[in-house]
């Protein structure tokens, strides 16, 4: 994955880890009953309790498991940060930071990847079960075959860890996962690369329509580190499926306001489907765990399908703690935003 040290971020200090520590998960319930927010420094105490090292968080007492030099009364910072894994406590140091360095002007590929626009199609055209089929027969690649089945979900059988392992193999993450003992196999991105080079050896046109949707995915990342550097969240990623065509999914969060608290979850998604034509989905979920949909449907009876399935979905939603506040069913488009009509001077509708 692209480095922000390689996008000509202004750079943020590295923080210097003590040595010995790991970063420390929390749960999202113990997380909130701390009151813990992206980016906080919080303070923990080593103390004796029964024998056992223990260390106190806002008086609470979490295991301890770090280095052995440390005894009871030694004080440690903690930065608090979240990833697609969840909340960690990364230990940083007091000491003073050396001041960076001056950046080299990022190269021609960062550029184009940085300016380069949105083209989701590049990769979803790609992972349609028909063109996958076909391009697996037209390359003769039964073990890229094997692979996929390791990418691919099945959407009847479609569980919250599914998309949770769809989205660490989405392409986003493949770099930062080589170097650790996550990695369990190839990403997309390392997949679509190895048909690549097979390809290129006769086929020009398929080679193109996979260096695009290689291209796509890398300003994906590069997305998602600018993102980063604004303290925001930001995923977009490419849900493909056996026996149906894919969907794209996008979770965003802004930073943390010191009034407002945390920022919303919002989560797109978009399809173009064999049996229910295109659609779109827009929810926002809240602190208080409350929801709020809009779905964007083409087919006026799929839209009459929608509105009558709203009861029963805030039933199922209830079953996961989630309360649906409101849910609107248009049927047309979902409307985007002219690049041409953003500029000063033009007021434009974006309430739905």
């Amino acid at each position: 994955m692209l480095g922000p040290e390689q996008l000509n971020f202004v750079s943020k200090p590295t923080p210097i880890f003590l040595e010995g520590l790991v970063a420390i998960r929390v749960s999202e319930q113990l997380a909130r009953d701390l009151g813990l927010r992206d980016n906080q420094v919080i303070r923990g105490v080593i103390e004796n309790r029964g024998d056992l090292l223990k260390l106190i968080l806002n008086n609470r007492e979490i295991d301890w498991a770090g280095s052995k030099r440390f005894k009871p009364g030694d004080r440690i910072d903690f930065r608090v940060e979240s990833s697609v894994y969840g909340r960690t406590l990364k230990p940083i140091s007091n000491a003073p930071l050396p001041a960076a360095e001056p950046l080299a002007a990022p190269s021609a590929r960062l550029l184009s990847l940085l300016y380069r626009p949105a083209e989701p199609q590049a990769v979803t055209e790609l992972l349609r079960p028909a063109t996958l089929s076909a391009l697996l027969t037209q390359l003769g690649a039964g073990d890229h075959n094997q692979r996929l089945n390791h990418l691919i979900q099945s959407m009847a059988r479609l569980t919250p860890e599914m998309i949770k392992a769809a989205l660490v193999q989405s392409g986003l993450f493949g770099e930062f996962l080589l170097g650790t003992q996550n990695h369990s196999g190839p990403d997309l991105k390392q997949w679509l690369r190895s048909l690549l080079r097979v390809a290129a050896q006769s086929q020009s046109q398929l080679s193109v329509d996979l260096e695009r949707a290689i291209d796509h995915l890398e300003s994906r990342q590069v997305e998602s580190l600018q993102a980063q550097q604004n303290r925001e969240l930001s995923y977009s990623f490419t849900l493909p499926f056996v026996d149906a065509n894919p969907v794209e999914v996008q979770f965003e969060r802004g930073p943390y306001d010191a009034e407002q608290g945390e920022a919303d979850w919002v989560i797109n998604l978009h399809t173009d489907s064999a049996e229910l034509g295109e659609l779109w989905l827009k929810t926002t979920l809240r602190s208080d765990n409350s929801l709020e949909m809009i779905m964007w449907a083409e087919r006026s009876r799929v839209a009459h399908i929608a509105r009558e399935a709203t009861t029963e979905l805030a039933y199922e939603l209830q079953s996961f703690g989630l309360q649906l506040h409101k849910i609107t069913v248009l049927n047309a488009s979902r409307p985007s935003l002219d690049a041409e009509l953003s500029g000063p001077g033009h007021v434009v509708d974006v309430r739905t």
